[in-house]
């Protein structure tokens, strides 16, 4: 399907983070791949047999890109609220995941997937409990993403996750690979890092011209980590290095390196800074989320500057408790601000590069976040024509609108690898109140 998309203002960054503004832009879509960007003027000849959506009132930018995630925790959504990260987890969350089935993370995920298409959000990584059932919900709404082949000590083992690598990784047209979850230092013995981080060299070493996978882990995440891991190694009878932090627990383990996603980050010292920079480790921010669990910040400031590839998270819809990334776009853009007394910090413009391109770095994942002519054609429209968004004459500042303002029910159009999944504010390919039914019915039972 040939596709024109309509505008009043294109914004994007391209792979060399030069910021492009095109105003009254049209963008032309053949096949999954973007084949121009210009003014409707110099393009309008160039339409024929072509779908067109869009019209002046539209922003068009890059789909916005969740780099961290747990998808069908939306089953967990409102439930244990104002807790600490720890009995959250161990009290609450953990218990309920231990009734979990198949076809509950499948209802969960697509009701999640779904919502992040709504807000505008066209690629995502989750890490999750059988991930062949979120693999079905990204392969039935259109989504494009990353699963978790989970690696826990003692539950959930390495020759597991390598079989949903080679079952799902890269496959649904390339919309769909597979991370090696390892869901912490505190969950995972170090020699099971050291285990899965062998398999992933020797894979990314041995499949040329597939797709690298990636090693996601939450590090750092909170204040008592290192005690934790402690503890895990010492009722295993694994001796454990003489290390203050945890990210100085991973370099000890030789696992740091440009195929590591680390999301939060949030207990890291300069010196952790870096150590993740020297390595090329991928960070994935999740202010919100770690705002909510009380768990303090990240040192954004210093992480964004000094560390090369970095985007932004939701986290799980449990812990923040939407997959809306506007909400956390505008969070961060606004906390340092105030917290920091410093209001030059976190500047629109960054965020949006956070959110769109630096969310592909992120990822390690090529021809996304960006508009430039031959990438993917994940596009998403905002609709500006809102009492919130006015005025929307100030096009050169039309990201401070991104920042500030926007929430992810102003998106109108919805396109993933050139299909469109959203039109006008609806989802096309999916019953959302069968959606919403089936994961009702899930949490029901989960909670009886």
């Amino acid at each position: 399907m040939n596709l024109a998309i309509r505008g009043r203002l294109a914004i994007y960054f391209d792979s060399n983070l030069k910021l492009h503004i095109i105003k009254d832009p049209l963008v032309l879509v053949e096949g999954n791949s973007i084949l121009d960007i210009d003014s409707f003027s110099k393009l309008k000849k160039e339409i024929s047999n072509h779908d067109i959506i869009g019209d002046e009132n539209q922003l068009i930018i890059p789909g916005l890109i969740n780099c961290h995630t747990h998808l069908a925790m939306t089953l967990f959504r409102g439930l244990a609220d104002d807790l600490p990260l720890d009995i959250w987890l161990r009290k609450h969350i953990w218990p309920l995941e231990d009734k979990l089935q198949a076809n509950d993370v499948y209802v969960g995920a697509k009701l999640g997937a779904i919502e992040s298409l709504l807000a505008g959000v066209t690629t995502l990584n989750s890490m999750y409990w059988y991930p062949s059932s979120e693999a079905q919900a990204f392969e039935e709404t259109g989504l494009r993403g990353m699963i978790g082949a989970p690696v826990i000590t003692g539950i959930a083992e390495l020759p597991e996750a390598i079989e949903v690598i080679e079952k799902h990784h890269n496959t649904i047209q390339d919309r769909l690979r597979v991370s090696l979850s390892l869901h912490s230092p505190y969950t995972v013995t170090i020699p099971d890092f050291q285990g899965a981080n062998d398999y992933l060299k020797e894979y990314n070493e041995s499949q040329v011209d597939k797709p690298k996978i990636l090693l996601h882990t939450h590090l750092a995440e909170s204040e008592n980590e290192i005690e934790q891991s402690q503890k895990l190694h010492k009722e295993h009878g694994i001796e454990f290095p003489e290390v203050s932090t945890p990210t100085e627990l991973l370099e000890s383990t030789g696992i740091l390196s440009e195929y590591l996603l680390a999301a939060h980050c949030i207990h890291v010292n300069e010196n952790d800074i870096k150590i993740l920079e020297k390595n090329k480790v991928r960070v994935s921010l999740n202010p919100l989320s770690n705002a909510k669990l009380g768990n303090f910040m990240p040192p954004v400031p210093k992480i964004i500057t000094d560390i090369s590839s970095v985007g932004l998270g939701t986290d799980g819809p449990a812990s923040n408790n939407t997959l809306d990334l506007f909400d956390t776009i505008r969070f961060l853009a606004l906390y340092y601000k105030g917290f920091l007394h410093n209001p030059t910090l976190i500047k629109a413009q960054e965020v949006f590069q956070l959110a769109t391109i630096g969310g592909a770095r992120a990822l390690n994942w090529r021809g996304i976040g960006t508009l430039e002519p031959g990438s993917l054609a994940d596009i998403i429209t905002i609709n500006l024509k809102k009492p919130h968004l006015t005025p929307k004459n100030l096009d050169d500042s039309i990201l401070n609108h991104f920042a500030y303002a926007m929430n992810g029910n102003d998106v109108e159009n919805v396109v993933v690898d050139g299909k469109v999944v959203v039109k006008e504010n609806e989802i096309l390919r999916l019953d959302v109140d069968q959606s919403i039914n089936e994961v009702e019915e899930a949490t029901n039972r989960l909670l009886s």
